[in-house]
């Protein structure tokens, strides 16, 4: 009885993990080619078009936004286990079009994250989107766990746009 028990746990706990690795990991494969699928997620329209360039060095690009405490909207960037906060910067650099990373650091990288695209093409109508969440560094990082809330939540956004491209199996 009690084998079965633990038995049953154990599977439990490993249903679970399998859910939180699926949820650090996400893949998608869409049928088109790598440049229209990079355009499609972070063109016009997206999340990262509003914010300001910073350098423009060829294909690579930088953009940035810089929070102070006092400025409107601050509030809502600032993780609550970190009310002191002064300085939020959120930095989205792209290699475009291979891979599109976006940084969020607290105090000058006190707290910091990011979660990170990239774009294999696996031949020239197939593209293979992956998107990995950095890890947490800094002191005091587990106050950053709703912000990696809202990092899953921007790269499914990123993510959705893609439905207009028919799904692509990957060649075995």
């Amino acid at each position: 009885m009690i084998r079965n028990l633990i038995l049953i746990a154990a599977m439990l706990f490993t249903i679970g993990c399998g859910k939180v690795i699926e949820l650090a990991n996400l893949t998608r494969t869409v049928a088109a080619p790598r440049e229209e699928v990079f355009a499609r997620m972070f063109g016009d329209g997206s999340a990262f078009s509003s914010l300001p360039l910073v350098t423009n060095g060829g294909s690579t690009r930088l953009y940035e936004l810089v929070a102070y405490k006092g400025e409107p909207g601050f509030e809502k960037m600032v993780p609550k286990q970190r009310p002191d906060a002064q300085k939020i910067r959120i930095a989205v650099a792209m290699e475009i079009p291979r891979e599109a990373h976006l940084f969020y650091s607290v105090d000058d990288g006190a707290l910091s994250t990011g979660l990170k695209f990239t774009f294999d093409e696996l031949a020239p109508d197939r593209t293979r989107v992956t998107f990995v969440i950095d890890e947490l560094t800094g002191t005091g990082s587990d106050g950053l766990t709703v912000n990696r809330v809202a990092l899953h939540r921007i790269a499914r956004e990123a993510l959705a746009r893609l439905n207009e491209f028919d799904e692509a199996r990957e060649p075995a």
